[in-house]
């Protein structure tokens, strides 16, 4: 079976090349753009002056000559393919203006349309794929095979012609492999960190799931042993005890449910199994800051406020929060003195941890993979709370955590 589709893909080439491409200059920055456009120009400005400087014919001549030396060049900044194609119309036309050049020096053309043809090649090979440089090879041959003297020159110009278009497709094809790179390690880069925060959610998941079981549970275990804790309706002051029962249930309802639905957010990209372990809360700050100041850190902590009527999914996030930025204080500014501070107030739970910059700037340059940042953040969204994390102007590091309450005492959604 014939393949239909090569043959269409050489003629789009073709077309591509000889009428309808522009040859887009190759991706570069600002600055770059500027100094490769001024070196195009300052070679055809070179190459024109190499032409006026040899070609000894009438003014009009030498005027042509020089113009169409320089005026590839000129097109080729913002299009290598028109530069080109003016090329091929110079090496068609030129040698009709210049009797005796090749008596003089070998070839039909002067010697600077010479040095705009090899940097005009050098550009189509840059920025072209293969298909559309071979046909611009082919049409380059076509174009000056009629003016040369014998096989030797076109051997020469083959020669000389083929080595400017390999070196520009060289150069294609080095940045090519170099723009893969540079996307494959993109994408690299964000699958570690996606996979990074689907294992922080899948903590995150395991975490609230205790605390969501433990709500059920209290709530399971008084709704079972109310018929017997309120059997005898002839005591005193019962009717009022069933209302404060009733009370604790709903309240306790209510906050198992706000971890329900904090942990079906957590769980909206992803499915996992979890499992069951007791999770630590805001208690448990002190134990991490002892244990920062038992491995030869200065920790200074500050507590504020009713930290027992914080609800215990937010206690635990914070609690996790705490215990990432100590790691990464410890971690990278080594030495370095730590401040944490802990307020629980009517309306918001509010966390400052404070490093100041490390005894070991080597160690301090380091950089991590980011990953407990992204717990932080993960965490902070869930409980929608305000996070800001970085640098202080001493070269430090701060972590400031809000987390809004509202007149329940329950994170606002």
């Amino acid at each position: 079976m014939i393949d239909r589709q090569r043959p269409r893909a050489w003629w789009d080439a073709l077309r591509h090349t000889a009428f309808t491409g522009t040859g887009t200059p190759p991706k570069r920055s600002a600055g770059l753009r500027r100094l490769r456009a001024l070196a195009i120009v300052a070679w055809g400005l070179w190459a024109a002056f190499v032409t006026f400087s040899t070609v000894s014919v009438p003014p009009p001549a030498k005027t042509f000559n020089v113009i169409i030396t320089v005026l590839p060049c000129l097109l080729a900044v913002r299009s290598p393919l028109w530069g080109w194609r003016t090329l091929i119309v110079a090496v068609v036309s030129t040698p009709l203006t210049l009797p005796g050049m090749a008596a003089s020096w070998g070839w039909p053309w002067a010697p600077g349309l010479a040095l705009t043809a090899a940097l005009l090649f050098y550009l189509v090979g840059e920025g072209n794929d293969q298909a559309e440089l071979t046909w611009a090879a082919l049409i380059s041959f076509g174009a000056a095979v009629p003016f040369l003297r014998d096989w030797r020159d076109a051997a020469l110009l083959v020669l000389l012609g083929g080595m400017a278009f390999f070196l520009g497709n060289t150069v294609r094809q080095r940045r090519l492999a170099e723009e893969a790179r540079a996307a494959q390690q993109e994408r690299r880069l964000a699958e570690e960190t996606r996979a990074a925060l689907l294992e922080e959610r899948a903590g995150i998941a395991r975490e609230l799931h205790d605390v969501v079981a433990h709500h059920m549970s209290v709530l399971a275990l008084r709704a079972d042993s109310a018929r017997f804790r309120f059997a005898d309706q002839d005591k005193p002051d019962r009717e009022a005890e069933i209302w404060r029962e009733f009370a604790d249930l709903a309240g306790t309802a209510r906050e198992g449910l706000t971890e329900l639905r904090r942990l079906l957010g957590v769980l909206r990209s992803e499915d996992r199994a979890l499992l069951v372990a007791p999770q630590p809360g805001l208690a448990k700050v002190v134990e991490l800051v002892e244990g920062v100041e038992a491995a030869g850190t200065s920790c200074e902590l500050a507590l504020s406020g009713d930290l027992d009527a914080v609800p215990v999914g937010v206690s635990l996030s914070m609690f996790r929060i705490v215990q990432e930025a100590l790691s990464n204080a410890i971690q990278h500014a080594p030495g370095a003195s730590i401040s944490v501070e802990l307020t629980a107030g009517p309306g918001s739970v509010r966390l400052l941890i404070a490093n100041g910059p490390g005894q070991d700037p080597k160690q301090a340059e380091r950089a991590g993979s980011g990953h407990g940042l992204v717990g932080m953040r993960e965490r902070a969204a869930m409980l929608a709370a305000d996070l800001e994390v970085g640098e202080r102007p001493d070269g430090g590091f701060l972590v400031a955590l809000t987390v809004p309450l509202d007149r329940e005492g329950q994170p606002k959604p």
